[in-house]
């Protein structure tokens, strides 16, 4: 599960509508620390030949909640109804920019195996891990589409129930992890209110993982360094 630009602008909605609720959302302006324009794309490293094809097992190398600071719990991915979690899909202008942060496999095919986790913590902060294991003929090609995506989705808006967010994404330093990786922010702002996105994509071996943290102030970058740390560890471990 995955909080996605569309996840991301369902709770902008929701904080519009909470307005008078400390801790929803920060209506102070947005200065991502380490930010700006995009570097040229990082290359993918040659895949090692290990190939995930199990989806339990890559699973059980992602982060669980005791790995995780503070007070995080794991989001099922339905809830007590029986309905997912996650809330359905809003439009965006353009579409293909719908799809930024939604799991790797979903935006790349081809996959050997996927998984996915989401944690929520208090003030409508979450963490969303997901990993996808590629062959060695897909792994070049799904690294580079997935850095794509945000450079073409600069600026961006959605609709969610009549409520208009802006979306905008910019690059974000980070110390190198993993074989190979890059990361960037995406804002969703709405009526004075805002939440930020912090994302690393990484390789490690045959296999990609997306670290996002999410939270209506600016993300500090090193919370993010650390949880991918932590990730490229547990995944090679």
């Amino acid at each position: 599960m995955r909080v996605d630009s569309l996840r991301l602008g369902a709770v902008v909605s929701a904080c519009v509508g909470l307005v008078g609720v400390a801790g929803c959302g920060s209506d102070d302006p947005v200065d991502s620390p380490g930010s700006g324009p995009f570097p040229a794309a990082v290359t993918a490293a040659p895949g090692t030949g290990t190939v995930i094809r199990d989806a339990a097992q890559l699973s059980a190398g992602l982060l669980a909640a005791t790995d995780l600071p503070g007070d995080f719990a794991v989001v099922p991915p339905r809830d007590e109804s029986g309905e997912p979690a996650v809330p359905p899909a809003a439009p965006t202008n353009p579409p293909d920019c719908g799809r930024l942060l939604s799991p790797i496999a979903q935006q790349w095919p081809g996959s050997a195996a996927a998984a996915s986790v989401q944690f929520a913590g208090p003030s409508f902060a979450t963490i969303d891990i997901d990993a996808a294991s590629y062959p060695d003929a897909a792994l070049a090609p799904a690294f580079d589409a997935l850095q794509a995506q945000p450079r073409r989705c600069t600026s961006y808006s959605g609709d969610d129930a009549g409520v208009r967010i802006e979306y905008r994404t910019s690059a974000l330093a980070q110390p190198p992890v993993g074989d190979a990786g890059s990361a960037f922010t995406l804002t969703a702002t709405s009526e004075g209110l805002t939440l930020t996105s912090a994302t690393s994509l990484v390789q490690v071996g045959n296999t990609l993982v997306q670290v996002v943290v999410t939270a209506p102030e600016v993300v500090d970058p090193g919370v993010l360094a650390d949880l991918t740390a932590a990730q490229v560890r547990k995944l090679r471990g």
